[in-house]
């Protein structure tokens, strides 16, 4: 089977082990647009190979042949399969901030003088964290599993870490009211109320994260907390 470059596949089978990771100093760098691309392609051909087979199914030789590119190119960019792994998770992580920040940014310009309410940032927000690695939750899952058992999982959090320093700082504007200002100790918990809420739907069934009804419940829990901070103010 031909690669993207045109060079012949290794055609090992997909229970073989992967080859020695390579060091940091050997593995290429993608600092260009083509090699970023490559990297890219090769992770959304991980994060459906990861949906489809699992964890069990998923190694370096079926992850060249679901992303058309040799061995030997996967392993320019990674050591190993637990690499790839990694940076997959790094990598959905980045684009749900990228998103979230996109959407707030557009939506805010299109709201004008009037600016978002509350409830109109809290959702997108929300919305973002359910529907992050574009619905594919088994995969989500998976991922979910392995950064907890290694420890990273607050690393995944970092969208929801975010959004509390933005409370804290009062950079959640609301159009009618005065800013919101929360202390440290009031954003943890919040932000950390809703991690815990959509981990506990990853274990129990995640396609619990996909319902109306779980956002609705999510946005309602965010708000209602602000508001009552507010108030006490």
């Amino acid at each position: 089977m031909e690669s993207h470059n045109g060079s012949t596949r290794a055609t090992d089978p997909a229970h073989m082990t992967d080859a020695p990771s390579k060091t940091p100093a050997t593995r290429r760098v993608p600092a260009q647009a083509r090699a970023r691309k490559t990297r890219e392609l090769i992770l959304e051909a991980a994060i459906q190979l990861l949906e489809k087979r699992g964890l069990r199914g998923f190694s370096t030789n079926r992850l060249a042949e679901a992303s058309g590119f040799s061995v030997g190119t996967i392993y320019q960019y990674f050591g190993n399969k637990q690499d790839v792994l990694d940076a997959l998770a790094r990598h959905e992580r980045d684009r749900r901030l990228a998103r979230s920040t996109k959407t707030l940014t557009a939506r805010a310009k299109e709201s004008g003088a009037a600016g978002l309410s509350l409830r109109e940032r809290a959702r997108i927000v929300v919305q973002n964290e359910l529907r992050a690695f574009d619905g594919r939750q088994r995969a989500r899952k998976i991922l979910f599993d392995l950064q907890w058992r290694s420890k990273q999982h607050r690393d995944m959090d970092r969208p929801l870490k975010i959004f509390a320093d933005m409370l804290v700082a009062g950079q959640v504007a609301d159009g009618e009211q005065a800013d919101v200002h929360l202390g440290a100790i009031d954003a943890f918990v919040l932000t950390q109320a809703v991690a815990g809420v959509v981990r506990a739907a990853l274990e129990r069934d995640e396609h619990m994260l996909l319902l109306p009804e779980f956002e609705d419940s999510l946005v309602e829990l965010i708000v209602n907390f602000l508001e009552s901070r507010r108030r006490k103010a």
